[in-house]
């Protein structure tokens, strides 16, 4: 997978100009790439790629970032606006709604299988944990824009809120809830990162929670055009199994390592889903083995 810094379709083109009377495509996402976000690395892989495979009908583009860093409520405003005009997020009716989403998940929906990260001296608490209620008696942490914390608060979870990922870790080191729910996606990447800082911490080995998760490509209104492209651009790699492939790539390991088929799933219901979700497409989804 090319490290997508900054697209370069533009040195293939002799002069750095279109020569089939195509006009630029410009994406500008929210932030510059940051190293230690693996989820970010692999979605504007997927999105370098997507634009790939269409720059023959569709011409060159550039890739930008906003100069600075944004809450979600914020990236919605920069959207509408067209400030920014693509951005990877967990759906919810508002963005299907003030944006355009391209209904393919391009985490495959496995932001929906969480991990509960946990103190140590708690793990054995754990262990009679047999269904929802038992969960819902103990506090979960979440982030305070996050779709994650509607989805719990709705389904009667108790949720402590915090800022940013790394603060809640710290929520948790300190006690201030009991769990913190991570996607399979993201739980052993962050743990590697934050083992030295709480060295207390663990992935609680028997149970998950499951809630269907879906993450758009989320397109500004503005670009109808850059929307069908990023579109039609996923789903040439999903048929010809690229997709299939850098999925595979960035979390086969991470899936092997979670053993979701041995775990407890507690499943709850996501009521910010669209009816136009496309569950019917089997192929878009991770279904544990």
């Amino acid at each position: 997978m090319k490290l997508w810094l900054m697209i370069s379709v533009l040195a293939m083109i002799p002069g750095g100009v279109a020569s089939s009377g195509y006009s630029m495509d410009e994406i500008k996402l929210v932030s510059h790439f940051n190293p230690s976000d693996q989820r970010l690395f692999y979605a504007y892989g997927v999105l370098e790629k997507a634009l790939d495979v269409t720059v023959e009908s569709d011409g060159p583009y550039t890739i930008s970032y906003a100069d600075r860093k944004m809450q979600r409520n914020r990236v919605l405003v920069e959207l509408a606006e067209g400030v920014v005009n693509v951005h990877l997020a967990a759906t919810r009716l508002e963005w299907e709604e003030e944006t355009i989403p391209v209904r393919i998940p391009v985490l495959k929906g496995i932001l929906g299988y969480r991990l509960l990260v946990v103190r140590r001296d708690d793990l054995e608490r754990f262990k009679d944990i047999q269904d929802l209620e038992s969960l819902k008696s103990l506090r979960a942490g979440s982030g305070l824009q996050w779709t994650t914390t509607t989805v719990l608060q709705q389904s009667g979870f108790n949720v402590v809120t915090g800022r940013t990922r790394r603060g809640l870790y710290g929520m948790l080191d300190r006690d201030r809830f009991d769990y913190f729910p991570r996607g399979v996606n993201e739980i052993y990447a962050e743990l590697e990162t934050m083992k030295n800082v709480y060295p207390d911490i663990r992935v609680e080995p028997s149970l998950a929670l499951y809630f269907p998760t879906p993450s758009y490509f989320f397109v500004s209104p503005r670009n109808p055009g850059l929307a069908d492209r990023i579109r039609r651009g996923l789903e040439i790699l999903i048929k010809n199994g690229e997709f299939d492939a850098m999925f595979d790539a960035a979390y086969g390991e991470a899936i092997a390592r979670a053993k979701i088929g041995n775990r407890k799933v507690l499943m709850i219901e996501n009521m910010l889903l669209s009816p136009k979700t496309p569950f019917d497409r089997q192929e878009l989804w991770y279904t544990p083995r």
